[in-house]
């Protein structure tokens, strides 16, 4: 990647700041609630919706209620 990026720089990436942590949030559930009955139309492996309301019992509804709420945690994360 040429002279760039540095062992320091993937040394930062690795020790999951939280601005790195955040967005994976954000960018993980967004899609997955996005997309959660298109893919689960096409078969394919659980989506993180399916796992939670499976492992919590919780309804769609309230499996989005509360990535919704990580969702806005995450962004207060980034602004922090």
């Amino acid at each position: 990647m040429g002279n760039g990026v540095t062992k320091e720089t993937f040394d930062w990436i690795f020790s999951e700041p939280k601005i790195v942590r955040s967005s994976a949030i954000i960018c993980r559930l967004m899609d997955d609630m996005v997309f959660h009955k298109f893919e689960q139309k096409r078969g394919h492996v659980a989506s993180v919706v399916e796992c939670y309301m499976k492992h919590d019992g919780a309804s769609e509804q309230e499996t989005h209620k509360e990535f919704n709420k990580q969702v806005r945690d995450a962004w207060k994360d980034i602004n922090e």
